[in-house]
């Protein structure tokens, strides 16, 4: 993957700040010359799943009291910390996915200052008032008609060019750096979407496979990434949680918040009666479809149902096994699940033996140590 806007400075300890809908993870990591990296401590913080999330103005206060906490716990005992990184989830950033095809009268030589100006351009276009763009990542370059990696003063009568680009509110931005300038005086920082750079991790870890779904299932939305040809073909969220399941719940069986994420649990391990596990699954089945049918409608208009990948990567932090479930009541695409922590990685990233073990994090430290 290329990108001109984002890379990583060995040698100096960075913080990753993974800012989800209701979850804040951060990490405090040490790149070596050598190209290996250590994550020396992991803390996460997330918003109670009895909170009753009133509105967007309340969720985004609750987000950012944890990367508060999350960031002053982190640079306790780092003194040293010299550049953040900012992993952002919806709905705290959207990404797009564009090709960009220039026909050249006469042969050109293409340069990176050319690919440069071309997606400047791209972004007068798209932005809004609101909204910043943050990263520009490139997933191909074509000359010719021919996928090239080596682009630089090369000619062609054809230039095409594979890209996501992110964009986040600038008022969000600007409360979040608050923030955290509140604990941390920071210049060195670079923005990233969560989706992407997941993306990024999964090309490293599954060099062999080239066509797949992954699901990311946070608080209040689940993110979709679809692959093939080892290439990012469509990007999608909608407003289908982990929260949003446990609400629904409580809604349907009359119980608060709390109690229905403990119901869920204890259904998820087999843990009820056979009376209780009958009167819960009338209540959960129909909304575990409705999380189905919304994954399925997120990019079935792009995808026919033979050309959808079947094989599913799924992140979940809780409730796993449901969200599975709902998965396999579509038979008709005969979809195998698979863990995304179950991924094999034989990258040189180590935990210090003191720090909690992450597997998003030693995905996103993966990512950004790859990217140019």
């Amino acid at each position: 993957m290329f990108s001109f806007f984002s890379h990583t400075k060995e040698g100096k300890q960075s913080i990753i700040l993974d800012v989800q809908s209701g979850l804040v993870r951060g990490a405090l990591i040490i790149r070596s010359t050598d190209g290996s990296a250590q994550i020396l401590s992991v803390v996460t913080k997330s918003i109670p799943s009895k909170t009753h999330i009133v509105n967007g103005t309340h969720l985004t206060k609750r987000v950012l009291k944890l990367v508060s906490e999350v960031v002053e716990l982190l640079t306790k005992d780092a003194p040293r910390v010299s550049e953040i990184h900012y992993i952002l989830s919806s709905p705290w950033i959207s990404s797009q996915l564009k090709t960009i095809k220039v026909d050249y009268k006469k042969e050109t030589e293409i340069n990176s200052r050319m690919l440069a100006e071309l997606i400047k351009g791209e972004l007068r276009q798209d932005m809004g008032e609101e909204a910043q763009a943050v990263e520009q990542k490139i997933f191909e370059i074509k000359l010719n008609g021919y996928s090239t990696s080596s682009f630089e003063s090369r000619r062609a009568h054809m230039l095409e060019l594979s890209l996501a680009t992110s964009f986040a509110s600038k008022s969000f931005l600007s409360k979040l750096h608050s923030v955290v300038q509140d604990t941390l005086d920071i210049k060195s920082v670079t923005h990233n979407s969560a989706l992407l750079m997941q993306y990024a991790a999964l090309r490293e870890m599954l060099d062999d496979k080239h066509e797949y779904i992954y699901l990311h299932v946070h608080n209040e939305l689940t993110d979709v990434v679809i692959v093939k040809n080892n290439l990012c073909k469509h990007l999608a969220s909608f407003p289908f949680g982990i929260s949003a399941l446990q609400r629904k719940v409580a809604s349907a069986t009359g119980q608060s918040i709390e109690s229905s994420d403990s119901l869920l649990s204890l259904y998820q391990g087999n843990k009820l009666s056979e009376a209780e596990k009958s009167s819960v699954q009338k209540a959960i089945e129909p909304l575990l479809q409705e999380w189905g049918d919304s994954c399925i409608k997120s990019f079935v208009a792009k995808f026919d149902s033979t050309s959808i990948p079947r094989t599913v990567y799924l992140a979940a932090h809780s409730h796993f096994d449901l969200f599975k479930e709902a998965l396999l009541f579509r038979p008709d695409l005969s979809l195998s699940i698979v863990p995304y922590d179950s991924i094999s990685d034989d990258s040189e990233i180590t935990f210090q033996k003191s720090s909690s073990q992450s597997t998003m994090m030693r995905m996103y430290t993966l990512a950004l140590g790859t990217m140019l």
